[in-house]
């Protein structure tokens, strides 16, 4: 073992990349697109690579100014890659971004301080989080998106905390403008929080109001503009106005009509996707909690690598929980904030409560998933979540029983989520299709145009249909509008949620679909009328 972790901490990106590469690539096609990022991205991308849409993206045959550009393009970089083509290309953006951020990671851990082997450990870490692992068998953008964000947030701190040249402010501002064509606003928010906030909490914060920060500022606005820019060249400034200012800026804002949660929400799910690393709370000296503020407060001016790690992910976390819109994966950039942060601790102490603790947490999760597979819901992928829970279960027991805390407990558990990531690709997430993508009613919709029929989407989004039909689909959310095409005598095939078929006159139609789709908000129905 101590071979193996020498060669470990030499080279730590060399072995995320195999670990990343040995997870995705021999399972880019073995299963379906799912409702509703995944069927949307692959349908926006085919439109980006067919018809040439990459300054405004295009959804089933309408602008799509929802996403900035940066990551189809990305997309389009690694389809020149020979042999890739579609669907595989979406999940191996997902294995580019992963590997992506283990550099941005690299960037991170340099600028704070941790050492080369705290760095090995944290990507070790970052890499056997059940959430981590799941991302890696999704399609999201959000990998490359936090990548960047915590690229700049690395040049940032080396200027704003270290002190070291204007240059890293500039190229920091820089990598923040490019996470916003990524993804938004927070690509560049969240950085400027975490390391702003930790200057002033070391005393540093003069750094803040001096010149480099204006310049930086213009360079991200600059890089900003680029895509306003295209975007009044392809679509014209009232365009611009309405749909990128006013809709997708100011009502959001403003008005979030989805996503919106709770203050609690994320302190209940960052535990979860903290999983199995939430056991290492175990280690904590909860017998001295009542002195931690003093020794925070005395302490504030001398921060190490895991005070700054610890100040930057409190800070993202207390800039999200002060939205309104609010979704699970964006606790990503705390999430590698806090593998860093494990991993330095790891190699600094042997934390064997913490081990306990981990190798329970394993155990736990596998156990979940035994639970999961006798429920009726999970018919379809039952001997998935039995095989993948029964190797958790196994693996926590050997866990528990190695306890030594030391650096083989780490390696032993990386080899463990190898597996096991390996089993949930194979296994247990091809059995999700039925229930979780939209490919079955789409192809009916498909089928049907190519045989004279009017293929419609009623009070939902055409887009999730779009790219497994192979056309666009007709989207009518009014019912006055639906009866006149119903009127017209054409053949017609309607795919909607099965609430909304009371505003249909079924006497005529054949039901070809019924399923219930999960996240889809309930039944979905495919139904025709010839």
């Amino acid at each position: 073992m101590t071979q193996l972790w020498s060669f470990i901490v030499r080279f730590p990106i060399m072995v995320g990349v195999a670990l990343i590469l040995a997870q995705t690539l021999p399972f880019l096609d073995s299963r379906w697109l799912w409702f509703s990022d995944e069927v949307r991205y692959a349908e926006v991308y085919s439109n980006l690579v067919e018809q040439g849409h990459w300054i405004v993206l295009n959804l089933n045959g309408v602008a799509y100014p929802d996403k900035p550009p940066v990551y189809f393009l990305f997309l389009a970089l690694l389809d020149l890659i020979p042999g890739v083509h579609m669907p595989d290309v979406m999940w191996l953006g997902s294995a580019g971004s992963a590997i992506i951020l283990l550099f941005a990671m690299r960037s991170l851990a340099r600028a704070v301080g941790v050492g080369q082997e705290g760095f090995a450990a944290g990507i070790l870490v970052q890499l056997c989080l059940f959430g981590m692992i799941i991302l890696l068998h999704y399609v999201r953008m959000d990998l490359l998106f936090v990548a960047f964000m915590l690229a700049g947030q690395a040049q940032l701190h080396r200027h704003y905390y270290s002190g070291e040249p204007s240059k890293h402010a500039y190229l920091g501002f820089a990598l923040g403008g490019v996470a916003v064509l990524v993804k938004g606003p927070l690509g560049l928010l969240l950085p400027l929080v975490a390391v702003w906030g930790t200057a002033l909490w070391a005393g540093k914060g003069g750094r803040i109001v001096r010149l480099p920060t204006l310049v930086g500022l213009i360079v991200s606005i600059v890089l900003m503009a680029s895509w306003a820019v295209g975007i009044v060249a392809v679509e014209g400034w009232s365009f611009f106005r309405d749909q990128i200012i006013g809709k997708q800026v100011l009502e959001r804002a403003t008005d979030t009509f989805h996503h919106s949660e709770p203050l609690s929400f994320y302190f209940i799910l960052l535990p979860l996707l903290l999983l199995p690393w939430t056991g290492m709370a175990a280690a904590l000296p909860w017998r001295s909690f009542m002195q931690w503020p003093t020794k925070i407060w005395t302490q504030r001016s001398e921060l190490g690598p895991v005070g700054i790690l610890a100040i930057g992910s409190f800070l993202h976390f207390a800039m999200l929980s002060s939205l309104d819109g609010k979704v699970g994966v964006y606790l990503l950039p705390i999430l590698v904030q806090l593998s860093l942060m494990i991993g330095a601790l790891i190699v600094a102490r042997p934390l064997l409560r913490g081990w306990v603790g981990v190798a329970v947490m394993v155990a736990m999760f596998g156990g979940a998933l035994i639970a999961l597979s006798f429920t009726k819901e999970a018919v379809e992928y039952q001997t998935g979540a039995a095989i993948c829970g029964a190797f958790l279960v196994l693996a926590g027991i050997v866990m528990f029983t190695l306890r030594n805390g030391k650096r083989s407990m780490l390696i032993f558990l990386s080899g463990a989520m190898l597996i096991w990531s390996m089993l949930l690709a194979a296994f247990l997430l091809p059995g999700l299709n039925n229930s979780t993508s939209t490919r079955v009613p789409a192809e009916h919709l498909g089928r049907l145009a190519q045989e004279g029929y009017v293929p419609v989407a009623y009070r939902t989004y055409p887009g999730i249909f779009s790219y497994y039909a192979g056309r666009d689909v007709v989207q009518i959310d009014n019912a006055d509008e639906l009866k006149q095409l119903l009127k017209s005598k054409r053949r017609v095939v309607v795919a909607t949620r099965d609430k909304d078929l009371k505003d249909i006159d079924l006497e005529d139609f054949e039901t070809i679909y019924s399923r219930a789709l999960n996240g889809a908000g309930g039944r979905y129905v495919v139904t025709r009328r010839d």
